[in-house]
C-alpha cells in the first residue's frame, strides 16, 4: 500500500499589525499536513504524537485536519478498518476492543463520515446510544456534532438544544462577563448545526464579536487567547456567515505555529496535532467568509507573482504595487487605462488568480494573449472585472467588443465587493473562462489572424478613484504541438494514423537528447471526456501533458491518442489508440516491455477496460479518477498498480475507483492507492505532479 502524502496548498491571506504574525506560505502548510500524515500507525489509526498509539479521537482529529489542509491519509483503506474496528455497543470506543462512550462516540461518527463509510446501522445504534450516553452539556454538544456529520435525526435533539440553550438566558441574550462570548459560540452553533434557529441571533452575534481580544483570539474565561476556544466561537460566527475581525484572528493562528509545522495552542505553548486541528479550520473558515476559495489547488502550477515585489512584471508603479502579499492596483482618478504586465509572453496555458475590486467599484480585468500599443494601451483578450462586464470575454484594443457575456449561472456565483476566484484556459483557438468554479465562457476563434499567444497583464480602468486587490496568482503552461517540425526533435509533435474508420491525429513526446542508439520507456496516455475530438492536440493538454512540462520532460516515448466517443476496449478510438502506438514503437526506440497505460476520467475507465483486454502489453497501469469493472479484476492479479481519486469526487467515481482496489487486495494483489482529501473531480493534477507517479511509472519492466 502507498503511503502518500500529497497535499492541497492553502495560501493565507494579508498579515496583521501585530508582530511577528504573518501568513502561512503553501510549503509551511505542506509540512504540517506531512506532521499529521506521519502520525498514522500500521494498524491504520493515527497517533496523538509521533510514535504513540493509535486512538480513535486522534484519528478522527488526524483524517479531518487532511481535508482543510488538502493532504491525503497514507493508507485509506487500513485507516477504515481501524474505525471500524472501534465500533461497540452500538457506539464507538477509543480504542479496537475497548468499551463505547458517549464523547467519542461523536467522534467515531465524525471519522466514519469524513471517510465516506456510514450505514444506516451505524447511525441507528448510535441514536441509541446517546439516548442512554448523551447526559452532561459536552456530551450533548457533540452528540449534535456526531448526528450533524452523518445526517442523522435523534428523538432526542429538541431537549439536547433546550439543554445547551440554557447557557444563555430565557431571552436568547447571554450573561455579562468574560465567559460570555464563549457561552453564546457553544449555543449558538449547537443550535444551528442541529437544524434550528436563535432567539435572539444578533444578541449571539454581538456577544462573539465583542469577546475578540486584541491579539485576535477568543478565550473559554477571560483568559489568554486559545486555538481550542477560538475555534469553538468560530463555528458559529461561520456558520452565522458573520465575519470577525478575520485579519487579527489570521496573526493569532500564525503567531501559534511553530517550527516543525505544528501548532500550540497560544503562542507560547508546544506544538501538537490539535493545533494543527485548530487552526488548519479556522483558517479555512476565514477564507469562506472572505469570499475566497477554500483551498488554492498549486499542483502544477508555478507563480507568477512571488508576493513581495513586482519580479517578473513591468508597468507603472504610480498605480501598481505590492501590499500584504496582494498585487493592488490604486487609481485616484485615470484617463486613461494602466497596465501591469508579464515580461514573458504565454501561448497556451491555464491561469488562476484570486481578486477583489474594493467595495466593488471601478473596473478592472486579465489580458492574456496580448501586446502593449502605443500609448498606455494593450491589445488582447480581456477576462473582464466590473459592474456590466463581470466573467466576459472583452476584446481590448482590437474589435473593441464583448466576445461573450458571462453566463448567468457564473454571475450567480459572484462576491462583488468581495474576493473571487478566475481559472483562465487558453489551449490553441479556444478560450474558457471559470468564476469560482463555474463555466463563465467557452469561447473558440474563428479568425486565424488574430495571435494565439503574447502577454498576462492586470488592467486599472479609466475613470473614479478605485482598488483592484490580485492574489495567488499562478499559471500552468500546457503543450503546444506542432506538426512542422522535425518529428525526432525533442519535444510535443502532431502526427495521425490511419484506420479503417479515417484518420486519428494526435500527439506524441520525443524526450529531450533522444538518442537512436538505447531504448527508451513508453507511456500510453488516456484523456478524458471533455478532450473527445479530432486536432489530436488537446489530448496532451490535460494531466500528464502538462505535468510534464512542468517537470522539464521525462526520458521516455509518449503517446496522447484523441478518442472521439469512448475509449472502451472494443471501441474504434480505443483501436485507433493501440495502433498508434504501435506504430510509435516501431518509428521509435520503444523498450515493449517498459510500456505503462494510464489515464484519467473517462481515460481512467478505459485504463481498466484496455487493461484487461491486453493485459500483455503494459508492464504496469496508472488509472486516475475512473473506475474499471469489478469482474475483471484477475486480468490485474500480476499487474504493477497505482491507482488516485479524490474523495470529494462524485461517489461513483470515488467509491468506485476504492471498491476496485479493495475487491484488488482481496483477491491477492497489491495495488498502490492514494485518495486525495477534499478533491474534486481534478485529481490528475496532483496525481501527474508528484514525481514519485512518473518516476513509478518509468520504473516499470514487464518480467
Amino acid at each position: 500500500m502507498r503511503r502518500s502524502i500529497g497535499f492541497l496548498a492553502v495560501v493565507l491571506v494579508g498579515a496583521s499589525s501585530l508582530p511577528p504574525a504573518r501568513a502561512q506560505t503553501p510549503a509551511e502548510w505542506a509540512q504540517s499536513a506531512a506532521y499529521v500524515a506521519s502520525l498514522q500507525n500500521k494498524d491504520g489509526g493515527f497517533g496523538p504524537a509521533p510514535g504513540q498509539p493509535s486512538s480513535l479521537g486522534s484519528t478522527s482529529g488526524a483524517v479531518r485536519t487532511l481535508r482543510y489542509l488538502g493532504g491525503s491519509i497514507p493508507d485509506v483503506l487500513t485507516c477504515i478498518k481501524y474505525v471500524k474496528s472501534c465500533q461497540a455497543d452500538g457506539g464507538f470506543a477509543p480504542t479496537p476492543g475497548g468499551k463505547a462512550d458517549s464523547l467519542t462516540t461523536s467522534t467515531g461518527l465524525m471519522a466514519a463520515a469524513e471517510l465516506k463509510i456510514v450505514d444506516r446501522a451505524m447511525v441507528d445504534g448510535a441514536v441509541a446510544f446517546f439516548h442512554e450516553n448523551a447526559k452532561e452539556d459536552e456530551q450533548v454538544r457533540m452528540a449534535v456534532a456526531g448526528m450533524e456529520a452523518v445526517d442523522g435525526r435523534s428523538p432526542d435533539l429538541q431537549r439536547w438544544v433546550e439543554q445547551i440553550s440554557k447557557l444563555g438566558k430565557p431571552d436568547g441574550t447571554f450573561a455579562e462577563g468574560p465567559g460570555q462570548a464563549f457561552a453564546a459560540g457553544t449555543v449558538a452553533a449547537t443550535v444551528l448545526r442541529s437544524g434550528g434557529s436563535l432567539l435572539n441571533r444578533e444578541a449571539a452575534v454581538t456577544a462573539i464579536k465583542a469577546g475578540q481580544h486584541a491579539d485576535g483570539g477568543w478565550s473559554r474565561d477571560g483568559g489568554p487567547s486559545d486555538l481550542g476556544s477560538s475555534y469553538r466561537v468560530m463555528r458559529a460566527l461561520f456558520l452565522l456567515k458573520e465575519k470577525p475581525d478575520l485579519d487579527r484572528l489570521r496573526a493569532f493562528i500564525a503567531r501559534c505555529r511553530k517550527s516543525d509545522g505544528t501548532f500550540s495552542n497560544t503562542p507560547d505553548g508546544q506544538g501538537n496535532a490539535g493545533g494543527i486541528y485548530s487552526a488548519s479550520i479556522m483558517t479555512y473558515w476565514s477564507r469562506k467568509l472572505d469570499g475566497e476559495p477554500a483551498l488554492v489547488e498549486t499542483a502544477g502550477f508555478v507563480p507568477l507573482f512571488n508576493g513581495r515585489d513586482l519580479t517578473g512584471w513591468e508597468g507603472d508603479t504610480s498605480v501598481w504595487s505590492v501590499h500584504d502579499g496582494m498585487i493592488v492596483g490604486k487609481s485616484q482618478k485615470l484617463d486613461h487605462n494602466v497596465f501591469l504586465a508579464t515580461k514573458e509572453p504565454y501561448r497556451d496555458f491555464v491561469l488562476s488568480l484570486t481578486f477583489r475590486v474594493v467595495d466593488g467599484k471601478g473596473n478592472s480585468g486579465v489580458q492574456l494573449r496580448s501586446v502593449r500599443v502605443p500609448g498606455t494601451e494593450m491589445s488582447g483578450y480581456q477576462a473582464d472585472i466590473g459592474e456590466g462586464y463581470w466573467a466576459s470575454l472583452y476584446d481590448e484594443s482590437r474589435r473593441n467588443k464583448t466576445l461573450v457575456p458571462g453566463s448567468a449561472e457564473a454571475l450567480a456565483k459572484l462576491n462583488k465587493s468581495d474576493w473571487n476566484h478566475y481559472m483562465i484556459r487558453a489551449f490553441g483557438d479556444r478560450i474558457t473562462i471559470y468564476l469560482n468554479g463555474v463555466t463563465a465562457v467557452d469561447y473558440k476563434e474563428t479568425d486565424p489572424a488574430i495571435a494565439r499567444d503574447g502577454l498576462i497583464a492586470l488592467q486599472v480602468h479609466a475613470g473614479d478613484a478605485m482598488e483592484v486587490q490580485f492574489k495567488d496568482v499562478m499559471i500552468q503552461r500546457v503543450p503546444s504541438p506542432d506538426a512542422s517540425v522535425d518529428p525526432k526533435a525533442a519535444g510535443f509533435h502532431l502526427r495521425s494514423v490511419t484506420t479503417d474508420q479515417g484518420e486519428y491525429k494526435y500527439t506524441i513526446y520525443v524526450p529531450e537528447g533522444y538518442d537512436e542508439s538505447k531504448t527508451y520507456p513508453a507511456i500510453l496516455f488516456l484523456h478524458g471526456a471533455g478532450e473527445r475530438g479530432d486536432d489530436g492536440v488537446i489530448s496532451s493538454q490535460v494531466g500528464l501533458g502538462p505535468a510534464i512540462v512542468q517537470r522539464g520532460g521525462i526520458p521516455a516515448i509518449v503517446v496522447f491518442p484523441q478518442a472521439r466517443k469512448t475509449w472502451q476496449a472494443d471501441s474504434d478510438d480505443a483501436k485507433a489508440a493501440l495502433k498508434a502506438l504501435d506504430e510509435v514503437s516501431k518509428a521509435y526506440r520503444v523498450d515493449p516491455k517498459r510500456v505503462v497505460l494510464t489515464g484519467l476520467s473517462m481515460g481512467g475507465m478505459g485504463t481498466w477496460n484496455i487493461a484487461a483486454q491486453h493485459p500483455e502489453k503494459f508492464a504496469a497501469i496508472a488509472p486516475i479518477c475512473g473506475p474499471g469493472r469489478p469482474e475483471d479484476v484477475t486480468h490485474f492479479l500480476s499487474l504493477p498498480i497505482r491507482g488516485f481519486v479524490g474523495d470529494a469526487d462524485s461517489p461513483r467515481l470515488h467509491l468506485g475507483m476504492r471498491t476496485l482496489i479493495e475487491a484488488l487486495q482481496s483477491a491477492g494483489a497489491h495495488p498502490e492507492y492514494t485518495e486525495y482529501r477534499a478533491v474534486g473531480h481534478n485529481s490528475w493534477d496532483r496525481a501527474y505532479n508528484d514525481p514519485e507517479t512518473i518516476d513509478w511509472m518509468l520504473s516499470q519492466k514487464r518480467p
